[in-house]
This record gives C-alpha cells, sequence and structure tokens, in this order.
C-alpha cells in the first residue's frame, strides 16, 4: 500500500515515484475522467480524496492533489492511503503562515518546496504536490 502522510511532503520528502507513472496510477484508482489537455483519476482514502492529473501528450503526472472529501468518506482504496499526520488540511492561514514562515502568493496561495496549499475561508482547503520534473511547469488550468 502506497501511504502519503503531509509531515514527509511538507519536509521535501518525496512520494513514491511509482505514483506519478500513469498505469500505475490507473490500475489503483477509483474514478477517471478527462479534461481537455488532462487525464484525472481519484482514489478515495476515507474523508480524503486523492486526485492525479496527467497530460494527455506526454502522459506526465502534473500534480497530485488532496483535498476533504465528503462524498465517499467511507470508502477506503485498498492500495494507497492519505494521512494528514500534522492536520494541515482545515488550519488557518495564519497558523500555516508562521509556522512555515511563508508568505501568500499572488493567487493566495502558499508555495512550501514542491507543495502548494490552497485555502477557503482562510483554512487549508486542498494541497497540491507538483513533482519534481514539473516545478515550474505547473498548470492548473485544465
Amino acid at each position: 500500500m502506497y501511504k502519503i502522510k503531509t509531515s514527509e511532503l511538507l519536509s521535501g520528502k518525496d512520494i513514491a515515484e511509482e505514483l506519478t507513472s500513469i498505469e500505475v496510477v490507473k490500475n489503483i484508482s477509483d474514478d477517471l475522467c478527462e479534461t481537455k489537455h488532462h487525464y484525472l483519476m481519484a482514489a478515495y482514502s476515507l474523508e480524503y480524496k486523492i486526485e492525479f492529473s496527467f497530460d494527455k501528450v506526454n502522459n506526465i503526472c502534473q500534480y497530485i492533489m488532496v483535498e476533504r472529501n465528503d462524498i465517499n468518506r467511507e470508502k477506503q482504496n485498498i492500495n494507497i492511503e492519505f494521512i494528514d499526520d500534522i492536520f494541515i488540511l482545515g488550519q488557518h492561514i495564519d497558523g500555516v503562515k508562521d509556522k512555515f514562515k511563508n508568505n501568500i502568493s499572488k493567487n493566495g496561495s502558499i508555495r512550501i518546496g514542491n507543495i502548494e496549499l490552497f485555502f477557503e475561508e482562510n483554512k487549508v482547503d486542498s494541497l497540491y504536490y507538483f513533482p519534481k520534473q514539473n516545478i515550474g511547469n505547473n498548470q492548473l488550468n485544465s
């Protein structure tokens, strides 16, 4: 089973390389859909949704996003688990700024290494992980 922990991500540790492979993610995901430019796949880890985005042209992982999931709360994917061991999701923006000594970017997010935290109502709403090959080349447009 693949495990993704917020403490490891925010300390700069990469996720398992297999989770950036479209073939691996296709085999472990619960849902799959397409946009004009991306394949989107999702896996459910109890109260979290883990979304994977791959570029259609070259099948490169663009990002892995985690957010709270209110739809499939009882569903636990047997292949992947998200553990918010430092309780970052739902944390107030001021606490995040103090803890990580970061300022808010123009788009209202906070960047910590290859992680970007997005906020709704001043609380962490979602966490984006950008694989190293995509840092500086991340586009969240679909």
